[in-house]
């Protein structure tokens, strides 16, 4: 599945998931509140445009398939190729 336009929301989500990254990163990075970064994180997961991992390493046995929504704050993000891929179109 592939996305047309990115938001400005996600825009700024990617840009801060160049690496591996927690969410208080993201949230420090964005200045965007829980909800748009959790719904943002949500959407972007399901396009394939971020990975999600149980630790900061980005270790590829770390990677889950889906997270906890109600809790993002307990997971780390990396955008993947089509995520800054569809960042680079946006620009």
């Amino acid at each position: 599945m592939t996305m047309g336009k990115i938001t400005t929301s996600q825009r700024l989500i990617l840009e801060s998931l160049i690496y591996v990254e927690s969410y208080s990163h993201i949230h420090a990075e964005t200045g965007l509140s829980f909800g748009e970064i959790r719904d943002d994180l949500i959407s972007l997961s399901h396009l394939n445009m971020i990975e999600v991992y149980e630790g900061p390493d980005g270790n590829i046995s770390q990677k889950v398939r889906h997270f906890d929504n109600d809790h993002p704050e307990s997971f780390f993000y990396r955008a993947t190729r089509e995520g800054l891929n569809a960042l680079n179109r946006h620009i």
